[in-house]
């Protein structure tokens, strides 16, 4: 067999990573194909002679150590033994303390949820697995809560500082518009310390969850990525998840009016077609709720269902703040679903009738 040659930055990945391939029981000049990813982590996927593919991600810059700690403690705390047949995640096939890297089974044939919702190809049935798979995360038994981190999410802010030093100067004019915003927002800054203080029953979450974290292959549903795995309340991962749903729904209706161009959306043509948009946006996001309570009966306390909502915004917020990384400047479609974001966090529970979250169907 010829010796593959490796690009300059495949060989990049190789070096950082080689120390890990003798863990899963096989020789770095055994790796055929190799498949950077960018990102803040150095990682990809490596494969081996026998068409054996994994993933490999060695964590790097702000945090490494803390996201490193959490992605482990996920597979150490948790029993994915029985894990329910809607929820799945790949195997930890290696780790490395030291240089904080971990290596994963890798997943064929599999497309994720943010695709879809991106590409607006998304049904009401795949919601509902979606639901059901985070549903399903939830109910999965803690055999060492010890080993978990407990400390409170960053986000969304609370406290009296919303922005540490180090994020500013790494915000972009975008995003420190968004986060003027929040701070000169004293009832907002109140909503969200309250909701950061609230005691809360604990179940294992992803905590950073968004749509493109979980994957759909065959019938299988898969959660990626456990940088920010907690014992924490769940509501802030059903907040997130129909977020997603709803940010990407709302975008897509608000652009066909402007003739397909997201950036060109005008405050006038949000004011305008504003509601007849979020009226086309709410019904992905119920489905994902009903599907989700399908599972978990638990969660129509009205307790659980408003912190949801405002979890819910917040979402809209980190979008909002997403976006500003990559545009440099806020949009005025971004300023308004945020304007969505605060009422919902604002209103918590009252706001649940508008997202459906208050009855309706129950999936199956």
């Amino acid at each position: 067999m010829t010796k593959p040659v490796f690009r300059r930055q495949e060989k990049q990945l190789l070096s950082s990573i080689a120390h890990v391939i003798p863990q899963l029981g096989r020789d770095v000049d055994e790796i055929t194909e190799v498949k950077p990813l960018l990102g803040r982590n150095i990682s990809g996927q490596i494969t081996f002679e026998g068409a054996h593919t994994v993933f490999i991600k060695r964590m790097t810059g702000l945090g490494a150590v803390d996201r490193y700690t959490r992605s482990v403690s996920f597979h150490d705390a948790i029993d994915v033994s029985d894990a329910p047949a809607h929820t799945a995640t790949p195997a930890l096939l290696a780790r490395d303390n030291d240089s904080h890297t971990v290596v994963y089974e890798f997943i064929d044939d599999a497309v994720s949820a943010g695709q879809l919702l991106r590409d607006d190809d998304i049904d009401f049935a795949t919601l509902e697995r979606v639901g059901r798979c985070v549903a399903g995360l939830h109910c999965l038994p803690v055999r060492d809560a010890s080993v978990t981190d407990h400390t409170t999410p960053f986000f969304p802010p609370h406290g009296p500082n919303a922005i540490s030093t180090q994020m500013y100067y790494g915000s972009t004019m975008g995003q420190l518009d968004m986060w003027r915003i929040i701070q000169s927002d004293t009832g907002l800054r109140a909503a969200l310390d309250q909701l950061a203080t609230t005691p809360t029953p604990k179940v294992p979450i992803h905590g950073d969850l968004r749509g493109d974290q979980i994957l759909l292959a065959g019938e299988t549903n898969w959660i990626l990525d456990w940088e920010d795995f907690r014992l924490q309340d769940g509501a802030r991962d059903v907040g997130a998840l129909m977020g997603e749903v709803f940010y990407h729904r709302m975008r897509k209706s608000l652009a066909s009016f402007a003739g397909g161009d997201e950036e060109s959306v005008t405050d006038t043509e949000i004011i305008e077609r504003g509601t007849a948009a979020l009226a086309e946006a709410t019904p992905g996001a119920r489905a994902v709720w009903d599907a989700y309570r399908a599972v978990r009966a638990d969660a129509a306390d009205p307790e659980f269902v408003a912190r949801s909502v405002q979890y819910f915004g917040w979402q809209l917020f980190d979008r909002a703040l997403a976006a500003g990384t990559y545009f440099g400047r806020l949009s005025a479609l971004d300023r308004a679903l945020a304007g969505i974001g605060r009422e919902a966090i604002l209103g918590g529970g009252d706001y649940a009738e508008a997202l459906g979250m208050t009855e309706g169907r129950v999936a199956a």
